[in-house]
């Protein structure tokens, strides 16, 4: 497998030197350059605000602190190394992956990246991942795990044929559950993110019922509610839904967990089964 690092870092040196007016065409341009091809299939706009990245204007010390924090780190070599870790395990284990695949590293805007340990990523699209950071000690931590999660989306979405207006929320909540569980067969539970790792107790208890009784629920826009829960209803200013945040990456985990546990299937072998047949088999919700 190919790997590609985008040189993110030159690329916002460079910017940084140019004028306010010419940086929207430089960023869309040059900075999300390699990512048009996925930006066309999602149609996604291609600018900072929608991926969750620092503003081109008025933010300019935060960029520079930013960028040298990320080269200390030698974040760039880091993710690669991450990448390459990953691509081993699914090919010892015979499951297929992009011949190429193409990374990039953005900085985070603080504000929206508040709830999500400062980073979080793209990887749906097989061949394209982006890693959106606010780097401090915690999110360049996650840095590895977040690499591995959204290179499982690559392998997954590769292997499988999706159609996203058919998908059920069992099928989504094993696409994120299989994603944090492979990152944690690579990195440890201690790696995992806090949209695993705070929801526990009574409010896990509370999403699992609700969730556990919505898995035939079909269709992408409906069975997302169940995977963001308030986070989503929040964004788009609706009525809020009872489901903490992102309660689906939660109890898609520990439902996977109860799957690889009472199969013995690994986690790579799992990556190309179809999602509701891991989530009944994982009894979790019985």
């Amino acid at each position: 497998m190919e790997i590609i690092i985008h040189d993110t870092y030159s690329l916002y040196k460079e910017m940084d030197k140019l004028p306010n007016e010419e940086r929207g065409d430089f960023y869309e341009n040059k900075l999300v350059e390699p990512f048009q091809p996925m930006i066309k299939i999602m149609n996604m706009p291609a600018n900072p605000e929608a991926m969750g990245c620092l503003p081109l204007i008025g933010r300019e010390p935060e960029v520079e602190e930013m960028l040298i924090k990320l080269k200390a780190a030698n974040a760039w070599e880091t993710a690669r190394k991450a990448l390459e870790t990953a691509a081993e395990r699914f090919l010892a284990a015979r499951v297929a992956v992009p011949e190429k695949v193409v990374l990039g590293i953005y900085l985070g805007n603080p504000e929206y990246l508040a709830n999500n340990g400062g980073i979080t990523g793209f990887g749906g699209i097989p061949g394209y991942i982006q890693v959106i950071i606010t780097p401090d000690q915690k999110s360049l931590a996650l840095l590895p795990s977040i690499v591995a999660h959204e290179f499982h989306h690559n392998v997954l979405f590769y292997n499988a044929k999706w159609n996203f207006m058919e998908v059920t929320v069992a099928k989504y909540l094993a696409v994120e559950g299989l994603a944090e569980s492979f990152a944690e067969s690579l990195y440890g539970y201690e790696y995992l993110g806090p949209w695993v790792k705070e929801l526990k107790g009574e409010a896990l208890e509370k999403a699992r019922k609700t969730i556990g009784e919505a898995l035939n629920v079909k269709g992408f826009n409906q069975a997302r509610r169940y995977i963001f829960g308030d986070m989503l209803t929040s964004f788009e200013g609706a009525e809020a839904s009872g489901i903490p945040p992102y309660s689906g990456y939660a109890v898609g985990y520990h439902a996977v967990q109860s799957f690889l546990k009472n199969t013995g299937v690994s986690i790579e072998q799992a990556t190309v089964l179809e999602g509701e047949e891991i989530m009944e088999r994982s009894k979790y919700f019985k």
